[in-house]
């Protein structure tokens, strides 16, 4: 190589050593995690997790469209706080599940091992916080260059091993021209130009501003580089912050206050409280009759024939142990009910009880282990129901239902 080609370019990567940012990694921010088995050779190329270009780790990660972000999350690491423990996981991949994963929402699709060590093995799908972090990698920055026919104007290449994400990268050949290369959607960055005259160096910027440099010796394909160092560890203000995991729904435990309740200000049909029922046609937004409350400006309302039922559910579990304690609720019907109408979780015995006339409103409060016979987890199967236990039909109105905090 050219000693004065080598000698500046090393210059310009102490240089940059020198100036870069010191700048958070992250905040603790609302996410939520499921699990798959199909871990090897995702989207962002690293192939076999232990092979020659993976991250050596089966803590792993496919990231929500948003979150993959056109694959600049590759190779960046979050710590997860779930249900079941705290764990760091690699982006290695993009979640492509429709519902899940498409949306705006953070979603992370974790590895088994990940999934198991962070919410644990009793359930699909959790509530999870989350914070970057930096990887816990060894050794320096690696390039792999693409195996494929790869020419002095167009090659392709993979960087990898780095601390924290990858903002930019620019190619700098012996002449002393200098080219940015574009990311692609599989983590390869592509260089499509003129003739460039190796060797050459790809000059890697972090998203906190560090450089290093990687030499690269010829566009010959499936050829493994070293770079010139590491990232550094950029400055943090947060670590002695408390990260939780969240719950899926309202911390205050509201299901229905004019209106099923979404937590965390998110309008995702996987989220929050939603209508079960089946076979009846419940009006979430009844402001025929005044609310139980002076706040109440709808109830919800529906006509039960024989053995029907207003269900209320979600779709992510809620561990409810240490932080729940009762259900409560109003509810009145418009006419007296003997006995026929009983609340209960998950098909069991359930509890039987007489609610008012439309005279009035009356409060109930039910201790969820020895009134109702709550399972561990509350939501899918195991939905809130209002059932009519009797035969002839019931209209019932409910407002202000909840689960009280311990």
């Amino acid at each position: 190589m050219n000693l004065k080609f080598k000698t500046i370019s090393l210059i310009l990567f102490l240089a940059g050593a020198l100036t870069a940012k010191g700048a958070d990694l992250s905040d603790c921010f609302s996410s939520r995690s499921t699990w798959y088995e199909a871990i090897q050779h995702g989207n962002c190329g690293y192939g076999q997790l232990m092979g020659q270009t993976g991250p050596g780790t089966l803590m792993i990660a496919a990231a929500a469209t948003a979150l993959y972000n056109g694959s600049y999350s590759c190779g960046e690491c979050y710590q997860i706080y779930g249900p079941g423990g705290t764990g760091t996981v690699m982006i290695v991949d993009q979640c492509p599940d429709p519902g899940w994963c498409d949306t705006p929402f953070p979603h992370l699709d974790l590895s088994p091992t990940a999934f198991n060590a962070t919410i644990g093995s009793s359930v699909g799908v959790a509530m999870t916080t989350v914070k970057k972090v930096s990887c816990d990698v060894t050794g320096p920055i690696k390039a792999y260059m693409k195996d494929a026919a790869t020419t002095a104007s167009w090659f392709e290449f993979m960087v990898f091993n780095h601390k924290v994400g990858i903002a930019s990268i620019s190619v700098e050949d012996q002449t002393g021209k200098i080219t940015e290369v574009p990311r692609r959607l599989y983590n390869y960055w592509t260089y499509n130009g003129a003739t460039a005259t190796f060797p050459v160096i790809a000059h890697v910027y972090s998203i906190y501003g560090d450089q290093v440099d990687i030499y690269i010796n010829a566009p010959t394909g499936a050829t493994l580089y070293e770079g010139e160092g590491q990232f550094g560890d950029p400055k943090t203000s947060f670590n002695t912050d408390n990260c939780t995991a969240p719950f899926p729904v309202d911390a205050d435990g509201w299901i229905f206050n004019n209106g099923l309740v979404k937590p965390l200000n998110y309008d995702h049909p996987n989220l929050g409280w939603a209508d079960w029922s089946n076979g009846v046609t419940v009006n979430w937004e009844d402001s025929s009759t005044p609310g139980a409350e002076a706040d109440s400006t709808a109830c919800a309302s529906g006509t039960l024939s024989g053995n029907n039922a207003i269900q209320i559910g979600t779709d992510l579990p809620v561990l409810w142990s240490g932080k729940f304690k009762s259900l409560e609720f109003y509810i009145k019907t418009d006419s007296p009910v003997s006995g026929n109408l009983i609340v209960e979780y998950g098909g069991g015995s359930g509890l039987q009880q007489k609610p008012s006339t439309t005279a009035a409103w009356t409060k109930f409060d039910y201790d969820l282990t020895a009134d109702l016979g709550a399972p561990e987890s509350l939501g899918k199967p195991t939905v809130l129901k209002f059932r009519n236990a009797g035969t002839s039909p019931i209209k019932v109105y409910l407002d202000k239902i909840r689960l009280v905090p311990v």
